[in-house]
C-alpha cells in the first residue's frame, strides 16, 4: 500500500468569534499556536481513503457535503472514500452556520478560505505518496475521566471516577520500508477542551501531533478523537473541572505525545491491507418537537440564544429528526474503523467493541449532529441529552430510541463483509 500526506495552517487570517465555549463573546485575541489542517491518502491496489483532520471543533455537515464533491470531482476520489475527522478543539473558528448562536461566531469569509486550503492540502498529499506497510499497536492512557455525576436526582458535569472511563489508546503506524514513520492514526476518546482562553490554539491533540512530528522526522500524524461525549480531560481541582491556560494544554499534550511514543516503540500487529466502506444514514427521532406556528412565535418573541434556537431552527425546517451518517471502513484483517458524525457517548464505542473485537470509533467525522446518549443518560437527563440541544440547534431532544437505532446498524455493519 502508499500513503501520501500534508499539512497546512488554517489560522484564521481573518478576525472570527471562537467556538466551543458559550463565554467567549468577542472576536479572538491571539494565536498562542497555529491551527492546522493535516491529510492522509491511503492506497491499496485500486482503493483508496481520504481523512481530512482539522484542529477545529467539527466539520460542518453543509461544509463536508460541498467539499466532499470538489474533492471527489478534482481529484476523482469517491466522496465515500473521504473522511473529515475533527480533534473536536474548543480553540478554533467555526465551520457551519447551523449552530446557535450561529450569527455571531460563522464567517463565511473564513470556511472559503479553509476550504481552498483543505484543496490544496489533497493536491499535496497525492504527490506525496510512498509505499508503507500497517501495524496496529494497542495500548491504554489514563488522561480522561466520566464527566456525569448523579446528584439529588440531577445530572451534574463533574469528574466521576467511580464510572470507568474508556482508556483504550490504539495507533495505526505506517512505516516505510526502512522502518522509518511516515505517519500515524492516532485514536482516543478525550475532548479536546483544556482551555478556554480567547485565544487561537489546537489544544492538546494538536500540539502532541506537531511533537510526535518533531520526534520522527519525515513523518506526519492525525489525532482521530473516539467516543468522547461523557469523557473530559483529567483537569480537576477538588471535585470540579478547571479550565487552564495555555501552558497547561502543552503539559497535558507532552505526557500523551510520550505516551504514543512509547506505545510506537513496542511490538505491534502487521495489518494486511484490505479497503472496503459501507456507509448508512440513520434517521434519530427528536422528541418534543414544537409545533410550527408556536415555533415561529418564538422565532419573534423570544430573546438570546432562545431566539437563535427558535430561528435556526426554523432555518433546518423544524425537522423531527437528524441523520446521522455511519460508516464501516474495514481497512484490513485486524482493524475496522467506525464513524459517527456526531458526539457520541463512550458507550456506543463499548457496544462496538462488543460486536466487533477490532473496532475502532471515531466520532465528530463528517458533520455534526449533536450529543449521541444512551437510553439511560437521556431518561438521567443533564447536558449532553438535554441542555446541549439548545446550542445544537435540535427541533427537540433526542429519543431513548436511538440506541436500539445505533447498535442495530453498529451490528450489521459488523456482520457485513
Amino acid at each position: 500500500m502508499q500513503l501520501g500526506t500534508a499539512k497546512l495552517t488554517i489560522t484564521p487570517p481573518m478576525p472570527v468569534r471562537l467556538c466551543g465555549y458559550a463565554t467567549r463573546t468577542t472576536l479572538f485575541e491571539q494565536v498562542k499556536e497555529d491551527i492546522f489542517v493535516r491529510v492522509q491518502l491511503h492506497r491499496c491496489g485500486q482503493e483508496q481513503l481520504l481523512f481530512i483532520y482539522g484542529d477545529l471543533l467539527w466539520w460542518g455537515s453543509d461544509f463536508v457535503a460541498q467539499t466532499r464533491e470538489k474533492i471527489s470531482s478534482t481529484y476523482e476520489i469517491a466522496q465515500e472514500q473521504i473522511f473529515f475527522v475533527a480533534s473536536h478543539n474548543h480553540s478554533g473558528p467555526p465551520t457551519c452556520d447551523l449552530f446557535a448562536p450561529s450569527l455571531e461566531t460563522y464567517s463565511p469569509a473564513y470556511a472559503q478560505f479553509l476550504q481552498e486550503r483543505v484543496l490544496e492540502a489533497v493536491a499535496l498529499a497525492q504527490k506525496d505518496m510512498e509505499p508503507v506497510q500497517a501495524y496496529r499497536h494497542n495500548g491504554s492512557a489514563a488522561f480522561n475521566v466520566f464527566r456525569r455525576v448523579l446528584e439529588n436526582g440531577a445530572i451534574q458535569m463533574k469528574p466521576n471516577y467511580q464510572v470507568p472511563a474508556d482508556h483504550t489508546l490504539t495507533i495505526l503506524a505506517l512505516r516505510r520500508a526502512d522502518g522509518s514513520l511516515k505517519g500515524a492514526m492516532i485514536h482516543y476518546p478525550c475532548h479536546a477542551n483544556i482551555s478556554n482562553e480567547n485565544a487561537v490554539q489546537p489544544d492538546y491533540p494538536g500540539a502532541a501531533l506537531r511533537m510526535l512530528d518533531d520526534a520522527f522526522s519525515g513523518s506526519m500524524s492525525i489525532f482521530l478523537q473516539g467516543c468522547t461525549a461523557d469523557l473530559r480531560p483529567n483537569s480537576v481541582l477538588g471535585q470540579r473541572f478547571v479550565s487552564a491556560g495555555y501552558d497547561k494544554v502543552l503539559v497535558f499534550a507532552e505526557d500523551f505525545a510520550n505516551a504514543c511514543r512509547d506505545l510506537l516503540s513496542l511490538k505491534a500487529e502487521m495489518i494486511i491491507p484490505r479497503f472496503n466502506v459501507q456507509k448508512q444514514l440513520l434517521q434519530l427521532p427528536l422528541e418534543g418537537v414544537l409545533p410550527a406556528r408556536e415555533l415561529e412565535e418564538r422565532a419573534k418573541t423570544a430573546q438570546g440564544v432562545q431566539l437563535e434556537w427558535a430561528q435556526t431552527v426554523l432555518k433546518k425546517n423544524n425537522r423531527p429528526s437528524e441523520q446521522l451518517e455511519l460508516s464501516r471502513i474495514e481497512y484490513g484483517d485486524r482493524l475496522r474503523f467506525y464513524t459517527f458524525s456526531a458526539e457520541v457517548s463512550q458507550y456506543y464505542a463499548a457496544y462496538a467493541r462488543e460486536v466487533d473485537p477490532y473496532a475502532v470509533c471515531v466520532a465528530y467525522t463528517n458533520g455534526m449532529i449533536g450529543y449521541l446518549s444512551t437510553a439511560q443518560q437521556i431518561e438521567q437527563g443533564g447536558y449532553e441529552p438535554v441542555e446541549s440541544a439548545l446550542y445544537f440547534a435540535l427541533a427537540g431532544t433526542y429519543s431513548p430510541k436511538i440506541e436500539a437505532i445505533i447498535h442495530a446498524a453498529v451490528a450489521s455493519a459488523a456482520q457485513s463483509e
